[in-house]
């Protein structure tokens, strides 16, 4: 049986373990790869699931304290008055996510992460793409919103959060900017700056880590001062400390 099978038994499981089987079931990991976010072996984290082991205080509070901090970032990303804008447009139109993806000519998961709350300063060009898709133009209020999330003022327009295998659709040629990767649960992991921006996110792709769920969404601030841009990466890799784990590993210069 493969890990991401769903087990017999469930239900009669003890309260730890299906917090563990429930939150790897919604990220969609395997066992192998939560096991790789939580630290531990695949082993252990099917001994759990299966009831079999109990697992240290530590590695407990270290469960319960992932699966809070999902819920905490999931109820917050749910603000977004494009998202519910969306949501109800589609549904007045009878379409699923694919349908309208597919009209707009963008991805399933682009509209996902709209309707969610997970990116909210869209691109202009998605923007347009959905609305002509839908036959109306956005609410002045949700465009009043979007604004809004998109002004970084004295450094320039941010954009994202986007899904990882759709950035080379969010990321213009020649882009100048600061960009930020995301793991499964929104935290931080690496920061940097260029002048080039889809050129210097093509420089990662043969790297291990640059997949999903270490890296599965990124942003970015389109900065055009070089000396800012240096001054600003250097700020933010300080701010966010420890979970830029990949910046002194595999730092590109």
């Amino acid at each position: 049986m493969s890990d991401t099978s769903i087990e017999k038994g469930v239900e009669d499981r003890p309260d730890l373990a299906k917090i563990l089987y429930d939150l790897r079931q919604h990220l969609t990991l395997t066992q192998s790869q939560m096991a790789e976010q939580l630290g531990i072996s695949q082993a252990m984290v099917s001994a759990i699931e299966k009831g079999r082991t109990e697992p240290s205080s530590k590695l407990a509070d270290k469960i319960l304290n992932y699966s809070k901090t999902l819920e905490e970032r999931e109820a917050k990303a749910s603000e977004s008055d494009f998202g519910e804008w969306l949501r109800e447009q589609r549904a007045k139109h009878n379409l699923t996510q694919a349908e309208l993806a597919e009209k707009a000519g963008i991805s399933q998961l682009t509209i996902s992460f709209i309707e969610t709350g997970k990116t909210q300063s869209p691109q202009k060009a998605t923007i347009s793409a959905v609305e002509k898709a839908l036959g109306r133009g956005l609410p002045t209020e949700v465009k009043t919103e979007i604004l809004e999330e998109t002004e970084v003022g004295g450094l320039g327009e941010y954009f994202g959060p986007f899904p990882l295998e759709d950035w080379e659709a969010n990321v213009g040629n020649g882009t100048p900017g600061i960009y930020v990767f995301y793991d499964i649960l929104k935290r931080p992991v690496y920061v940097g700056q260029t002048s080039d921006l889809k050129t210097r996110i093509r420089q990662y792709e043969d790297f291990f880590w640059f997949k999903s769920p270490i890296v599965d969404s990124f942003a970015f601030i389109v900065v055009r001062d070089d000396k800012l841009r240096k001054q600003v990466e250097a700020a933010m890799i300080k701010l966010v400390g420890e979970n830029a784990i990949f910046n002194k590993q595999h730092k590109i210069t």
